[in-house]
């Protein structure tokens, strides 16, 4: 064996062929880093993004306490994003033992589990009558209840007694009714007939500056989609229902409240209820019930309003 001596190209060989492995070695080290870094981002946020839809949804879950009368949400359906996402939920009125679809609602919420402000848009109006402007489910046509505050003048006041008394015989509906004055909770169960088919009590989240400044004839009253309120009813422990009143009402806003969400709404909610409270919280309440129930309404003092909604029969 000979050895032979090193020329120029030969060392210049090896140094290239040495950096060739570096760069193949780097290139193969950053591709590991890149893909356990990406299946780390992708993990942690879908770790995030799960955490904060649970918040967002049972921030929504408890504003539907709070809002929308009868209505009730069903399962969320998610669809994520980049530390946010989107979810969308099937909404339904409760008509005592009936069903009525009620349309779908799309959130947004990030990664804090804040859902994003949104408007809504869940009614069709129609021309004006005598009963002034009327307001309809864009997706079942039904009929959406409005509530008149004793604080306002109207152009016009709806009494929908003749409607009520058309509806057919196996119907039962719901019904807005706006009182004349605010009560409590233990005043209106002591003079309304139909106190036991209470489901809803609508709240003043009016400040009482705003007397002065919404001064003049009003167009119509406040959808139902647009007040707020609480359900006369929950779910016991045992399995039972429980009466609601305004305690119940402000446990719901503190709760909403500590999760930091929907805070343009519940500071609101919370302080006027306390510039209201003493002088009455509750401006009316939703009803359902058959025509024959319903008609006795006629018998009732300081209503002030009464306004129609869903309508169910069995077929």
């Amino acid at each position: 064996m000979t050895n032979k001596p090193f020329k120029p190209g030969d060392i210049e060989g090896i140094v290239k062929n040495a950096k060739r492995k570096s760069i193949k070695r780097n290139i193969i080290i950053t591709t590991l880093l890149i893909i356990i870094l990406g299946f780390i981002a992708i993990i942690g946020n879908g770790v995030i993004v799960s955490w904060a839809f649970n918040k967002a949804s049972e921030g929504n879950e408890l504003l539907y306490e709070i809002s929308e009368p009868n209505v009730v949400i069903g399962q969320a359906k998610l669809s994520s994003g980049i530390l946010s996402g989107e979810y969308i939920y099937q909404k339904y009125k409760l008509i005592e033992d009936k069903v009525v679809p009620w349309g779908t609602e799309q959130k947004a919420f990030n990664a804090l589990g804040k859902n994003t402000p949104s408007a809504k848009y869940d009614s069709v109006s129609s021309g004006e009558t005598k009963q002034g402007i009327r307001y309809y489910n864009p997706t079942n046509g039904q009929r959406m209840m409005l509530f008149y505050h004793p604080w306002l003048e109207y152009k016009t006041i709806q009494n929908d007694l003749s409607l009520i008394e058309k509806a057919p015989s196996d119907a039962v509906m719901e019904v807005a009714i706006s009182f004349d004055r605010p009560f409590s909770v233990n005043e209106i169960q002591k003079f309304l007939n139909l106190r036991k088919k209470i489901t809803w009590y609508w709240v003043n989240d009016y400040y009482k500056n705003d007397k002065k400044n919404l001064q003049g004839l009003h167009e119509t009253g406040d959808s139902a989609s647009l007040v707020y309120g609480f359900n006369a009813t929950a779910a016991g422990g045992d399995g039972d229902t429980l009466g609601q009143n305004e305690d119940d009402y402000i446990a719901i806003l503190t709760k909403l409240k500590g999760l930091g969400s929907y805070d343009y709404i519940v500071d609101r909610l919370l302080e006027t209820e306390k510039e209201n409270r003493n002088d009455g919280l509750i401006l009316g309440v939703v009803v359902t019930g058959t025509k024959d129930e319903l008609l006795k309404l006629k018998e009732d003092k300081h209503i002030r309003a009464i306004s129609l909604g869903a309508v169910a029969t069995d077929f």
